[in-house]
C-alpha cells in the first residue's frame, strides 16, 4: 500500500512541476512579446516623429535658395557658386565641383541646400549654367535670403576682371541685397550692394592700391582719359570728395598726377564715405541682414537639434527598455517556478510520513 501511495505522489509531484515549468514558460514569452512589442511600438512612434521632424525641415526649406531660369533659359544643371569674399572661402566647393549643382524642381526652378553658412557673415553667389558655361553677377546674400528666389533681370554687368567680358544682373525676389558693388579693372563703378565690412573710402584705397595701374595702362595709356579724369570719375560714382581722395591717396602710398586744385569733385564727400556697408540698396539690406539673420539662424539650429535628438533619444530608449524588460519579467517567472515545485516535493513529503505512520499503525 505504501509504496502506491509514494508512486502516485512522485508521479503528482512530476506532473505538477512540468505544468509549473509550462506555465512559466508561457509567461516570460508573453512578458518578452510584450516588451518587444512596446519596442516595436516606442521605435515606431520614434521614428514617426523622426520622419515628421525631417519632413518639417524640408518643407520649409529653412535654408535654401532658388534660382528661377525662366529669364535665361539655361539648359542645366545650374550650379550656385558661393563665396566669402572678405576670407575668400568657398564653403561648398572651387568653381566647376559636382557638389554646387543645384535641384530641379521643375518650371524652370532650381534650388540649392545653403545649411552651414555663418549667419553673421555676407557671401556672394554666382548662378552658373554647367553646360554652356553662362553665369550671372556676384549677388550678395545672407541668411535673410534663405527661402529667397533670385532671377536675371536682363541687363548686364562688366566683368570687374576683364572689362571685356560682362555678366548677366541677377537679383533676389524679396531681399533688398543687390549685385555686388565693386570697381572694375578699368575704374568703372558697377553693382549696387556694399558688403557690411566695407565702406566707399576702403573700395577707392584699395582701387588706388590694386587696380589704378592697371586702369591707367588701358585708359590712359591710350588716350581714353587722363589720370585726373580717371581718379575723378572713379571716386565720383562712389559720391567721394576732394578731401576723401586726398586722404585715399596718401593711405595707399602710390604716386599719381592727380591734383586737388584742378579736381572736379566737391570738397566734402556724401556724408556716408566711411561707413561700413553704405551705398546702394545695402542700407536697407544691412538692417534687414541683423534683423532676419538672428531668427533664421536660430530656426535652423534649433530644427536641426531638435530632429537630431528626438532620433538620438527614441533609439537609446528602445534599447534601454527591451532589455530591461524582459530581465526582470524572466527573473520574476523563475522564483515563482521554484516556490510551486518546494511546495509541491513538502506536499509529497507530507503524504509519504502520513502513508507510513498510517501503515506502521
Amino acid at each position: 500500500m505504501f509504496k502506491k501511495i509514494l508512486s502516485l505522489a512522485i508521479v503528482a509531484m512530476m506532473l505538477m512541476s512540468i505544468c509549473a515549468v509550462s506555465f512559466s514558460a508561457a509567461q516570460v514569452e508573453v512578458s518578452a512579446d510584450g516588451a518587444e512589442a512596446a519596442v516595436a511600438e516606442q521605435g515606431a512612434d520614434g521614428d514617426v516623429a523622426s520622419q515628421g521632424a525631417e519632413s518639417d525641415t524640408a518643407s520649409t526649406g529653412a535654408s535654401t535658395i532658388k534660382y528661377d531660369n525662366s529669364g535665361t533659359n539655361w539648359a542645366g544643371p545650374i550650379c550656385f557658386y558661393i563665396y566669402e569674399p572678405v576670407e575668400d572661402v568657398k564653403p561648398f566647393g572651387e568653381w566647376g565641383s559636382k557638389k554646387l549643382r543645384g535641384k530641379d524642381e521643375g518650371n524652370n526652378i532650381w534650388s540649392f541646400d545653403a545649411s552651414g553658412l555663418d549667419s553673421s557673415k555676407q557671401y556672394c553667389v554666382i548662378f552658373f549654367d554647367e553646360t554652356s558655361s553662362d553665369q550671372t553677377y556676384d549677388l550678395v546674400m545672407d541668411s535673410s535670403c534663405f527661402g529667397d528666389t533670385a532671377k536675371a533681370t536682363g541687363n548686364k554687368i562688366e566683368n570687374p576682371v576683364d572689362s571685356n567680358k560682362t555678366a548677366k544682373e541677377a537679383k533676389w525676389t524679396n531681399s533688398s541685397l543687390g549685385p555686388r558693388k565693386q570697381i572694375t579693372s578699368i575704374g568703372n563703378v558697377v553693382g549696387e550692394t556694399i558688403l557690411s565690412s566695407q565702406s566707399k573710402y576702403d573700395m577707392f584705397v584699395k582701387f588706388l592700391t590694386d587696380t589704378l595701374s592697371n586702369a591707367k595702362t588701358y585708359m590712359v595709356d591710350t588716350g581714353k582719359k587722363t589720370e585726373q579724369q580717371l581718379i575723378d570719375d572713379t571716386a565720383k560714382a562712389l559720391d567721394l570728395g576732394k578731401n576723401d581722395v586726398e586722404a585715399a591717396i596718401k593711405e595707399a602710398g602710390v604716386s599719381t598726377e592727380w591734383s586737388k586744385d584742378k579736381s572736379s569733385l566737391s570738397d566734402e564727400s556724401s556724408g556716408d564715405a566711411k561707413t561700413t556697408g553704405s551705398g546702394g540698396s545695402s542700407d536697407s539690406g544691412s538692417s534687414s541682414s541683423s534683423g532676419s539673420s538672428g531668427s533664421s539662424g536660430s530656426s535652423g539650429s534649433s530644427g536641426s537639434s531638435g530632429s537630431s535628438g528626438s532620433s538620438g533619444s527614441s533609439g537609446s530608449s528602445g534599447s534601454s527598455s527591451k532589455s530591461g524588460s524582459a530581465s526582470n519579467t524572466q527573473t520574476g517567472q523563475t522564483e515563482t517556478v521554484l516556490f510551486i515545485m518546494l511546495g509541491v516535493m513538502v506536499a509529497a513529503a507530507g503524504v509519504i510520513f502520513f502513508a507510513r505512520k498510517k501503515e506502521r499503525t
